[in-house]
């Protein structure tokens, strides 16, 4: 509008458009001050209120769910303990001594005679990644010991159903003059735990 225009325009138009402009710029002050940023918190409220209730609900899930995570654990646990209590720890810082106490009541049930046992060299095994906390091996045990291969045998089968995660790596019988009094050396691989990668 120019001036010319503003000039000749009657006295209650002239007024008519400065309340006009004056309430438009009133309303942009109250959009642009007030409303906007009424609207850009309120769309934030709404975002924090849709995650509040997806945590609830999925709280409300697992409260849900509480009873039977204390059974699955229970039968995760009952699952993983053959595995635990196959895991040979050391006796007296010596691996052949646990496997001694182990090994001894079937050697002897199989009439295998002068047995002895000694530690072997650990086997690395493949590293998984990620890198777990908690690594494992391998740990041989050479165990020697006397008797005829019926024997030897005899040991190994129950050694297989009493204690299915160990091993045999290595099997040697020296004949002898006497049947029932061969040379059996064996080399038998345990599971056992590791260092840890981290605290």
């Amino acid at each position: 509008m120019n001036g010319g225009t503003f000039q000749n325009m009657a006295p209650n138009a002239k007024r008519s458009f400065f309340v006009t402009v004056t309430l438009a710029a009133i309303a942009t002050v109250i959009y642009l001050f007030c409303v906007q940023p009424c609207s850009d918190e309120l769309m934030v409220a709404r975002r924090n209120l849709a995650e509040l209730q997806d945590k609830q609900y999925r709280t409300d899930i697992d409260l849900k769910r509480s009873g039977t995570v204390s059974k699955d654990l229970n039968d995760l646990e009952a699952e993983l303990k053959p595995f635990r209590d196959a895991m040979l720890v050391p006796l007296l810082e010596s691996y052949s001594m646990r496997a001694k106490s182990l090994l001894d009541p079937i050697a002897l049930g199989a009439g295998l005679d002068d047995v002895t046992y000694s530690d072997e060299p650990f086997r690395a095994l493949p590293l998984p990644t990620p890198m777990p906390r908690q690594l494992h091996t391998r740990v041989a045990v050479k165990l020697t010991a006397t008797g005829s291969y019926q024997q030897a045998v005899s040991f190994l089968l129950r050694l297989e159903k009493e204690m299915p995660l160990v091993s045999l790596q290595k099997l040697d019988i020296t004949a002898r003059s006497i049947p029932e009094s061969q040379a059996v050396t064996m080399v038998l691989e345990w599971p056992a735990k590791g260092g840890l990668t981290r605290k």
